[in-house]
């Protein structure tokens, strides 16, 4: 019978022909041990009998097989050489022998050394398996069949041969073939264990489990001391989910030898099986020294330590399984997963782009892809990858949900409402797809798209709360404020705990000026859920922005008292702490984490944050290098670093800093434009062209990087040395980057007229160019050609219709022409975004065209937002005033005429304060 490789085979042959030997004390130390799977003490034991006396063959051998099955196969292939030079058996000795060979990949050597010496055929045929089985390592597959072949000759009745000849058919996809030779195997020996588990090892492979169980029956019940057929059985018992009885089974060989390799790595198995983790790595870490011998070790050990959170550890148990399985699919997923968790969506891109180039990804690894190049920015590919998984997938829910969030961020809400109400039709009671789908239509500005919309979702769901939840948030969006607050109020006092219709309401209680009451309604959310968002930073930013931060504070306080291990809470709560000049207590309380900051990336920037806070410059540094060896892509934490570097005029160690960036980020513009800005402040503008020039010719593939040397004049001041140099580079490589930086020099030199018509020979050339476009109009509007900014304006939405500040740009312009478009374009401008600026001008001309009553509310939210922006607080005042409110209009008109800036609309504001003042 043919040497099984792992210790459960090894253990029976040991124990029952151990040799008596003169050193007796040394053998029976070491079979005792065996027994109880301690082979370090059996290879310590046999040592010292080779060294008592060192002529003893068997000792060798022995020695030699304990070696091996340590994973020692150099130390084996000594031993075993002095055994077969010692004349020990050499059937035993040949095969430790070839085995050794074999697992040091010394094919060539084993070919060399062992050959047929025509004295014993069964000998014969053993040798020129092996020679099969180096020749298949060598891929000389036609060689290793002959070698078969005649081996068979040799040993006509031995099945050694017909299950070599089995394994390499196996391999080459002959199932048909390698059946037939094991069902010849079995002929020949009809009791043979190793014939059997053969069988039944094939029947597993063609997927018939229950025929591989029942051979494996059959062989137990004849010979149930057989260790690997019951070890056999328990691996199928668990792919079977039979728990029960896989358990006997690794129960009784564990019982028969404890330390039984097999048997505790299938324990740990059935551990993952059963969200045991703790104990399956328990388990793992005690057949540590066997992990690089076991099939898919690795992998399983990657999945542990995934679920435990040591990342590093799993990833490099990933990595090791997948440089001995490059093929396997599963392998590539779990490391993807690491990745992502450890926030590297760069490196899933990598890990999971070979398998999608080779076509073997499934519907998850087009997904995880997906989603990388989604987080990356890189939305087109995401599109792509998601196209692909749903083409696999196509009833896969969340798939096609994530598909359309891609689009939706492209600007393409038409494309992703045509995914949504797909997927509706696949789960129409699913609340968050009929949410998606509302806000998808919502997101093209189309008011009847959007009631359309609403309308699938509710024959869809029925009238349940978060379907009332999106009417209300309809009539908001139709600046019903009156309608949005009875909707919301009666899903409230329907629906008590349903806390998104609260949060709505107090928005609009916000917006309609009671901000008490919005603030009664967050309190009572949080005083019963402490951590819930977005009513959490709804009202500590309420807090913060009327001076009330101690409010703000408490309630921080009790949201991280109510969820201490959240990182992001504790993280906020230190900040605050920083911003109301108590940076000791941020300090205390990040000390105070239960296991320590050392660990996390935002605790981390916090404990730094405090230790700058107060002064301690020196530790700061030390935090920021943690925090960048624990994630080297944190890109603020490293120009922090550098920050603090060059103020403390350690310019050395600030470029060490910025060359270990970009070497974690290759072509990371900024981290270049640093490493530029340290050799300035260090030693001048000389050297930091210098340097500039160096960091350009390291990779002229990455073209914007000639925009450097333009940077360095423009930092220096020097604005119009930095026109010469980025006009010489966008001579070279005409891209829009190098182009923005142009505009961004001949407007800092007050050359106006230059930069406007750059611009226009610019888009002459390239009229695709939204960038360009984007420029354009900023550039004609600060110098009054309205008209021409609208044609710009209306190029870029052609291109890009749903773009929110193109619509609030024209919509403006339209205002102040008063041309009636300004209104709906004002509109749907804020629906896609309902922020300071697009309130402000929806607000403002509202109240302009005699509807201050809807406007007011829309200008007191941007005045809330835009408090610093008197040309915002000037409009806020008007509606006031317009609306009856003369007394708080001269309040904020009193305030921005004392702003010392001047703003375009200032002299409307002091005439309009004079004429409210003369009338008082």
């Amino acid at each position: 019978m043919r040497h099984r490789s792992l210790i459960w085979l090894l253990l029976g042959a040991w124990i029952g022909i151990w040799p008596l030997a003169a050193h007796a004390d040394y053998l029976s130390s070491a079979r005792n041990a065996l027994k109880k799977g301690d082979l370090r003490t059996a290879q310590i034991d046999l040592r010292n009998a080779v060294r008592a006396d060192p002529q003893n063959a068997e000792a060798h051998y022995y020695l030699g097989q304990v070696s091996f099955e340590l994973g020692d196969p150099v130390a084996a292939e000594h031993e075993a050489a002095e055994a077969q030079n010692r004349g020990f058996d050499p059937h035993l000795a040949v095969r430790l022998l070839a085995q050794s060979l074999m697992a040091q990949g010394k094919f060539d050597d084993l070919l060399n050394r062992l050959k047929p010496g025509g004295k014993d055929a069964n000998l014969d045929a053993s040798i020129l398996v092996f020679r099969g089985y180096a020749q298949i390592g060598l891929k000389q597959l036609d060689a290793a069949q002959a070698s078969f072949a005649q081996a068979e000759q040799e040993a006509p009745n031995a099945i050694e041969p017909l299950l070599a000849e089995a394994r390499l058919a196996a391999s080459r996809g002959d199932m048909a073939g390698a059946e037939a030779k094991i069902d010849k195997a079995v002929s020949e020996q009809p009791k043979s264990a190793e014939a059997l588990l053969a069988k039944s090892q094939l029947l597993r492979m063609k997927g018939d489990a229950a025929g591989a169980l029942a051979v494996l029956d059959t062989l137990l019940a004849d010979q149930p001391s057989i260790v690997q057929a019951r070890l056999d059985r328990a691996s199928l018992e668990i792919a079977l989910n039979k728990t029960k009885e896989a358990g006997d089974d690794i129960d009784m060989v564990l019982k028969a030898t404890p330390g039984n390799v097999q048997a505790l790595y299938l324990q740990s198995v059935m551990k993952v099986q059963a969200g045991d983790f703790k104990g399956a790595d328990a388990e793992l870490e005690r057949i540590s020294a066997y992990i690089p011998r076991i099939p898919r070790g690795y992998f399983l050990v990657a999945v542990v330590k995934e679920h435990l959170g040591e990342l590093e550890q799993a990833d490099d148990a990933a990595r090791r399984y997948l440089a001995r399985a490059p093929n396997d699919l599963a392998a590539y997923k779990i490391l993807a997963r690491i990745q992502f968790i450890k926030h590297r969506p760069d490196q899933v891109i990598d890990t999971l782009t070979r398998i999608s180039e080779a076509g073997k990804g499934d519907a998850e690894t087009y997904d995880m892809l997906g989603r990388a190049y989604a987080v990356t920015g890189r939305a087109t590919e995401a599109v792509a990858a998601f196209q692909k998984a749903q083409s696999m997938a196509p009833k896969d829910v969340g798939i096609q949900t994530r598909l359309a969030s891609v689009r939706m961020g492209m600007g393409e809400p038409n494309a992703a409402m045509g995914d949504l109400e797909h997927t509706l039709e696949l789960a129409p009671k699913l609340p968050q797809v009929g949410e998606a789908l509302f806000f998808a239509a919502l997101a093209t500005g189309d008011m009847q798209k959007t009631a359309d919309a609403l309308a699938k979702v509710q024959a869809a769901e029925g009238d349940t709360d978060v379907v009332q939840n999106l009417d209300g948030l309809y009539k908001l969006a139709k600046l019903d404020l009156t309608g949005a607050h009875t909707a919301f109020a009666a899903i409230v006092q329907k629906y008590p705990d349903f806390l998104p219709a609260q949060v709505n309401l107090a928005r609009v209680d916000a917006m309609q000026g009671q901000g008490p009451e919005a603030e009664k309604l967050l309190a009572n959310i949080l005083s019963k859920h402490p951590t819930a968002e977005p009513a959490l930073t709804m009202l500590a930013t309420d807090y913060t922005q009327t001076n009330r931060l101690p409010d703000a504070i408490k309630l921080l306080e009790a949201a991280h008292a109510s969820d201490p291990t959240n990182e992001h809470l504790t993280a906020n709560l230190a900040e605050f702490y920083v911003r109301a000049a108590q940076p000791q207590k941020s300090l205390d309380l990040l000390n105070a984490v239960k296991g320590g900051t050392q660990t996390s990336v935002p605790l981390l920037a916090a404990v730094a944050s405090s230790e700058l806070a107060l002064g301690q410059k020196d530790k700061a540094r030390d935090t920021y290098a943690e925090l960048l060896k624990l994630d080297p892509q944190q890109l603020a934490a490293r120009q922090q670093l550098i920050s603090l570097y060059v103020d403390a005029g350690d310019f050395g160690s600030a470029r060490n800093v910025a060359k270990a960036g970009i070497a974690a980020m290759p072509q990371n513009y900024q981290l270049l434009q640093d490493y530029v800005m340290i050799d300035l402040k260090a030693t001048g503008v000389d050297a930091a062209l210098a340097t500039a020039d160096n960091l350009y010719s390291q990779d002229r593939n990455f073209t914007l990087a000639s925009a450097l040397r333009g940077d360095v004049y423009l930092a220096a001041n020097r604005p119009d040395d930095a026109i010469t140099a980025y006009s010489d580079a966008l001579q070279k490589a005409p891209i829009t980057p190098l182009l923005t930086r142009l505009i961004a020099a001949q407007l800092r030199a007050n050359r106006v007229d230059d930069a406007r018509n750059t611009l226009l020979g610019w888009v002459g050339n390239h009229p695709d160019d939204v960038v360009a476009l984007e420029q354009l109009a900023e550039v004609n509007i600060a110098t009054s050609r309205l008209d021409d900014a609208s044609k710009n304006l209306q190029a870029i939405l052609a291109k890009k219709p749903h773009d929110a500040v193109a619509l609030n740009n024209l919509a403006w312009i339209y205002g102040q022409q008063h041309d009636p478009r300004a209104m709906d374009l004002a509109r749907q401008a804020y629906v896609l975004s309902p922020g300071a600026q697009t309130a402000d001008t929806l607000g403002w001309i509202l109240t302009s065209s005699g509807k201050a009553a809807v406007g007011v509310d829309l200008l007191r939210q941007a005045s809330a937002q835009a408090t610093n922006d008197p040309r915002v607080q000037y409009h806020y005042a008007v509606a006031l005033n317009d609306t009856g409110n003369k007394k708080d209009a001269i309040k904020l008109l009193t305030a921005v005429v004392a702003v010392k800036a001047n703003f375009t609309e200032k002299a409307q504001a002091q005439q309009l304060l004079d004429q409210l003042n003369k009338g008082s």
